[in-house]
């Protein structure tokens, strides 16, 4: 009878380690948010399209007006979250009208001479996309690795008590 009681408990602390886990690799970041559209601009201003996509607080489509640089929309955006790359920030941009080339820029805002006038001009149809640091892979590797390890631990201790006893 307590082997039984010991292997479930044993089993309680496993589901809640993973489901622990789980939960840590599907909170803050790894959450995207669902794009949404926004339309940024003053009656009668001429705008253009641009998509924002990645670790920014509001990602979607922004509707902005033509003299909006990269730095304001990125504000529009709600600004990068806590772990965005902000010295690889990439600008797909359009080679054409036709839409049949698309280049794509990198902008380094950690580096204020990068951040030329020229650098930081939108144009319509632009997607914006900041990726994320390293530290994240690294984090969600690790949380998983370290889950392992105490499941394994957790294991080991419920066939080490249920022979021995």
């Amino acid at each position: 009878m307590r082997n039984k009681l010991l292997f479930v408990i044993a089993m309680q602390i496993i589901i809640c380690l993973i489901s622990h886990a789980q939960t840590n690799l599907t909170t803050g970041l790894s959450t995207a948010q669902a794009g949404a559209f926004y339309y940024i601009a003053k009656p009668g201003e001429v705008t253009m399209l641009v998509n924002v996509w990645g670790f920014v607080e509001k990602p979607g489509r922004y509707e902005i007006p033509i003299s909006t640089d990269l730095m304001e929309l990125l504000s529009f955006a709600g600004g990068p979250m806590q772990y965005a790359k902000l010295d690889e920030v990439k600008i797909t941009r359009l080679a054409d009208s036709t839409g049949a080339g698309r280049s794509d820029i990198f902008v380094d805002l950690t580096n204020s001479k990068e951040m030329t006038a020229n650098k930081l001009t939108l144009r319509a149809g632009d997607t914006i996309f900041l990726d994320h640091t390293s530290w994240v892979t690294f984090r969600d590797v690790f949380t998983v690795v370290t889950t392992a390890a105490l499941v394994t631990a957790a294991v080991s201790q419920v066939i080490y008590y249920t022979k021995n006893r």
